[in-house]
């Protein structure tokens, strides 16, 4: 074996966290439009399917298109995405229950924050990542004290 095949850790390529962005995004903006907040059901289940159990049907659904086999892509490491959708989940989910409670301050400030680290996520920058990071070393420098 070489050293990459040992040292391999899972990953989802990029294309495919992107399309979960998108879609994600177009839920979130068609639940603002409409004013109806039961559309971010849908990418509740989907995502918390990926953050709960690793199997995100949406994600499935479009490998199925790919032209070229997933390991010629840049990719995202499977725990920092999973880390990313339960973040998503929580927040849509808090949104969901803020809409039903009739706090609609709630359910905006639930729905902003996941659009944000969307957006900044398409642009390239994963805040996600960042929050994954500190809480990473918050917990060695614990174990450490």
């Amino acid at each position: 074996m070489t050293q990459t095949e040992t040292t391999s850790v899972p990953s989802v390529p990029l294309p495919l966290v992107r399309f979960n962005t998108w879609v994600t995004l177009a839920f979130v903006v068609a639940s603002w439009l409409s004013g109806q907040a039961w559309i971010l059901i849908l990418p509740i289940v989907y995502n918390g399917l990926g953050a709960a159990v690793g199997w995100n049907p949406l994600i499935i659904l479009e490998k199925r298109f790919f032209n070229r086999p997933p390991s010629s892509y840049v990719s995202e490491e499977k725990a920092q995405l999973r880390f990313n959708l339960t973040l998503s989940t929580s927040m849509l989910g808090a949104a969901l229950i803020s809409s039903l409670a009739g706090w609609t301050v709630g359910y905006y400030i639930f729905t902003i924050m996941p659009v944000l680290a969307m957006i900044a996520m398409l642009a390239g920058f994963c805040i996600g990542c960042v929050i994954r990071y500190r809480w990473q070393q918050y917990r060695y420098a614990k174990s450490k004290a």
